[in-house]
């Protein structure tokens, strides 16, 4: 527990998940003895004002991940709000900014050369057209801009495919696939959540309708289809390192659910710690294709979903990594604790207290 001489204010700028900042709330809990929280939400003009006319130590972010159109005001809000030299706000601009958002990623990792499988993104339906009659290699990957999770994704076989997909992309439009996952993970952990808290289904299924009513038109993203058994899920909180296997079904390895815990070579954390530092990203997880290219980034967000207590086993003993006299050394602990929340929140206080 962090013992504050004075009480630490804290704000939480609320999106369209309810979940998220109940998350932080229990972490603020945990951690620090001495704190005053106060909730704002990000579509009111009178919650923006009231925000910027209280005295707060850490904005702490709730980003949106279900719609566009709110993802878009939020994001705006957040920049907005990062402006201030009072103020920490936590997760960073960019690391809001690269969450949810696959073509404002694939840009961003083309612009730094980051590794990654070959992605194109179209907002013309002639170029795409043209794309579709090309030399495709099939089969390759359609992708909704917004999705966690596998939601979103299609794989498409063959050319006919390919141009249903493009004229749905700049007709009707392409559905963001979203859902009550019941068979996937365990169905105890999903009753004890609603036993728990008896709204959590009800808010659950709202995000899922406002998911469903999400559609995307006139933007097309593809990319090259990797062949995998597993995808690395890493994760960098301040300057604590995980990872581990999203073991793959049919080449699809997100929203699984299944894990492969185990050792990590050292060469995977040397890459996640070259690229987060010299990019400036220190709150991220990283999803990463092993393939005869050498490592490739395929997703980055800041917020992560967490089926598990842990990010990492290693020989069964849940810990982290970190780097230190220039050697990668494990810490035996358990450092995620509400999904990581509290890691995220002694991060932005450390943050916090260097710019004090």
């Amino acid at each position: 527990m962090l013992k504050s001489d004075r009480e630490i204010r804290i704000a939480i700028l609320k999106s369209d998940s309810e979940r998220n900042y109940h998350l932080w709330i229990s972490a603020i809990r945990e951690t620090i003895t001495n704190s005053k929280i106060e909730l704002f939400s990000f579509l009111s003009d009178q919650d923006f004002k009231r925000l910027l006319s209280g005295e707060f130590d850490l904005i702490l972010a709730t980003p949106c991940g279900t719609s566009q159109r709110n993802k878009r005001i939020y994001d705006e809000k957040w920049w907005a709000l990062s402006q201030s030299k009072q103020t920490l706000t936590y997760p960073s601009v960019k690391e809001i900014f690269l969450y949810e958002n696959k073509r404002n990623l694939r840009d961003w990792l083309l612009v730094c050369k980051v590794p990654h499988p070959e992605t194109f993104v179209f907002f013309e339906k002639d170029e795409a057209m043209a794309f579709a009659q090309s030399n495709v290699q099939f089969p390759i990957v359609g992708k909704t801009n917004i999705g966690a999770s596998g939601n979103g994704v299609v794989v498409l076989r063959n050319r006919n495919q390919l141009n249903e997909y493009v004229l749905s992309a700049f007709g009707e439009g392409v559905k963001y696939k979203s859902g009550p996952k019941w068979l996937k993970g365990s169905i105890w952990k999903k009753l004890f959540k609603v036993l728990k808290d008896p709204n959590f289904f009800k808010k659950r299924m709202a995000e899922y309708r406002l998911a469903k009513a999400e559609t995307q038109r006139d933007m097309m993203i593809l990319q090259e289809f990797v062949e995998h058994e597993f995808e690395w899920r890493c994760v960098r909180i301040g300057e604590s390192y995980f990872a581990h296997k999203k073991l793959a079904i049919n080449n699809m390895s997100s929203g699984t659910l299944l894990k492969g815990y185990g050792s990590v070579p050292f060469e995977l954390l040397d890459f996640i710690r070259n690229l987060t530092e010299e990019n400036q990203l220190s709150s991220v997880s990283i999803d990463i294709f092993e393939s005869p290219k050498g490592y490739l980034v395929n997703e980055i967000q800041t917020f992560f979903g967490q089926s598990d207590p842990y990010q990492m086993l290693i020989d069964g003993i849940q810990g982290r990594y970190i780097y230190k006299d220039n050697r990668w050394q494990f810490e035996e602990g358990e450092f995620n604790q509400w999904e990581c929340y509290q890691l995220r929140l002694s991060h932005a206080l450390e943050l916090w207290k260097r710019g004090r």
